[in-house]
């Protein structure tokens, strides 16, 4: 699930760090492919990754909390990304212009971001200024004032962003679409929030969101670049010695019973109707991804090699873009099918997508399909590590989501072992038509899409 909002201290690639007290419980190398690092826990719970990289003089620091916007009370709609935008900016000993002052000095970047399911505070420094941006870190991690005019700046430009977002129609219908699959849950709502439930928010509500989720237990430091797993970790048990456990209980993910899928119109004078078509998919860990991300490659997600770009805009005209692609959470994401077409060919365009999951739902896909998939995301799969930044995301994400330390050689075993049937039980299984909602933003009088648009593949196909 991917970050919607991020606040940045000058310019360099994004990233971050954290830290406590620590005993040493293990020590292994993570990667044979991919990067080499060595895992911690520390005594306060929080988990450290060290990735030696001496390529360049600098160091990327990442730290990951489970303060994302899954969180937010109910009624509280962005409280997570609010209280990410104002983290930044100004502790008990420095203002946020003394913040900015001291992060420009080093030539640093320093910056913290709410996503779906995490927040992330992220220091990317030059080694030989890695104990100033360590102590920059540690006291925006530690000390956070919110103070009141910063809040009530950020505030204006989180609900300045959300009113430019209704001019664009695809935010429109990506707000629709997750409230349609995500009625009254917590991935049913953007991580910037709601208009009202933001204007409502104020300062007690973030120090106690503050107090509860920022927190070690559960943490995960991630650290790249040129230190040493050594120095780096006396560095942070002196700099973090005062982050404490006590944070909120392990999340668990309320999801409601089923609703029939719904069709959502709105009305916009545009000339494009905006589609998302789509329902609830997987969770990041779920076994099948690999299976899955070779049929949805073959389906919608190869660009221009992808059968529905090939059915929808060469053969027949109707979208300059269609893809699909699943957004695998912490809980479970969605699955989704989007694409932009002349209002009075969307039901067609629509028809030809439901045509396409059809089919590969139907009949196995083509050796030639399965090993241009293949390989595709083993080949393009090491361009995801070409910078410090790239492994640090990279290595944080795997901690995250329980991918295992050898996720990098599984991820090329697993997806070179995807065969022809498991990309059609998969497709059946994950693929399911009861289950679609549709979201069309446009001319509603020029794009006559009725409910009876919406796929109708039979469960069994």
């Amino acid at each position: 699930m991917r970050a919607v909002a991020s606040r940045r201290r000058s310019g360099g690639p994004r990233v971050g760090a954290l830290g406590a007290a620590l005993v040493v419980l293990a020590v292994a190398p993570a990667y044979a492919t991919g990067p080499q690092a060595v895992r911690r826990t520390l005594a306060n719970g929080a988990r450290l990754v060290v990735s030696e990289q001496r390529t360049l003089p600098m160091v990327v620091m990442q730290i990951l909390l489970d303060a994302g916007s899954r969180r937010d009370p109910r009624g509280k709609e962005g409280l997570a990304n609010l209280t990410a935008e104002v983290l930044t900016e100004g502790t008990a000993s420095r203002s946020a212009s003394q913040i900015s002052d001291a992060v420009d000095f080093i030539g640093a970047s320093l910056e913290a971001a709410a996503d779906t399911d995490y927040a992330a505070l992220t220091l990317t420094v030059l080694s030989k200024d890695l104990q100033t941006g360590l102590d920059l870190l540690a006291d925006e991690l530690l000390r956070p004032t919110f103070p009141e005019a910063e809040l009530s700046r950020r505030r204006e430009a989180v609900l300045a962003a959300m009113r430019a977002s209704e001019d664009n129609p695809g935010s429109v219908a990506q707000r629709a679409f997750l409230g349609a699959v995500f009625p009254d849950e917590p991935y049913g709502h953007q991580v910037a929030g709601t208009a009202a439930a933001v204007r409502r928010l104020r300062r007690a509500d973030l120090v106690t969101f503050y107090r509860q989720h920022y927190r070690p237990e559960g943490a995960i430091i991630v650290v790249v670049g040129d230190v040493s797993a050594t120095d780096i970790e006396e560095r942070l048990v002196r700099a973090l010695k005062d982050w404490t456990p006590g944070g909120a209980p392990a999340f668990h993910y309320p999801m409601r019973a089923a609703s029939p899928p719904e069709v959502v119109r709105i009305e916009k004078p545009i000339t494009q109707a905006n589609i998302i078509l789509g329902q609830r998919g997987i969770t990041r860990d779920n076994p099948d991804f690999y299976a899955l991300s070779v049929m949805n490659f073959i389906l919608g997600g190869g660009g221009f090699t992808s059968r529905l770009l090939d059915n929808i805009r060469t053969k027949a005209g109707l979208a300059y873009s269609v893809a699909s692609f699943f957004a695998a959470g912490k809980s479970a994401g969605s699955f989704q099918l989007v694409m932009q077409t002349k209002n009075e060919s969307a039901t067609d365009a629509i028809a030809r997508a439901c045509d396409e999951m059809q089919r590969i739902r139907r009949e196995p896909v083509t050796d030639d399909e399965l090993s241009g998939a293949k390989l595709y995301l083993t080949g393009s799969f090491p361009l995801r590590l070409d910078s410090a930044a790239e492994i640090a995301g990279f290595l944080a994400q795997v901690e995250f989501y329980n991918l295992g330390a050898d996720y990098a050689d599984a991820y090329m075993e697993k997806i070179n072992a995807v065969t022809r049937d498991e990309v059609l039980r998969v497709a059946r299984q994950y693929l399911q038509p009861e289950q679609l909602a549709l979201v069309v933003v446009g001319n509603l009088d020029q794009a006559k899409v009725v409910a009876a648009a919406a796929c109708t593949i039979s469960p069994e196909s």
